[in-house]
């Protein structure tokens, strides 16, 4: 019989447990935590220039446009923000499987 299985001798063979519990018990190393501290830098960092970018697309939309127009732009421009964030969870959880 091979190795990662057992018999049970009523129904014929299931999958040993031994070898699915060896492989998620994976020691951390520093390579590990280096990469987790350097993830979350990069997502504070894209934090920061995104709502940077927020507030620097508002100061474009009070110069380009005229003050009677400036609620819609901003109004579309939000709902754009809205549809954007929508899509990157819904694709982020797809990616999960939740």
């Amino acid at each position: 019989m091979s190795g990662d299985l057992e018999e049970t001798g009523i129904m014929g063979q299931v999958p040993s447990t031994a070898s699915v519990k060896a492989k998620d018990k994976k020691a951390s190393s520093i390579e590990d935590y280096f990469r987790g501290g350097l993830f979350v830098l990069v997502a504070l960092l894209l934090a920061i220039s995104s709502l940077q970018f927020y507030g620097s697309i508002n100061d474009v939309i009070y110069t380009w446009f005229k003050s009677e127009y400036i609620p819609i732009i901003r109004a579309g421009f939000n709902l754009a923000v809205v549809v954007f964030c929508l899509y990157v969870i819904k694709f982020h959880l797809m990616k999960k499987n939740i």
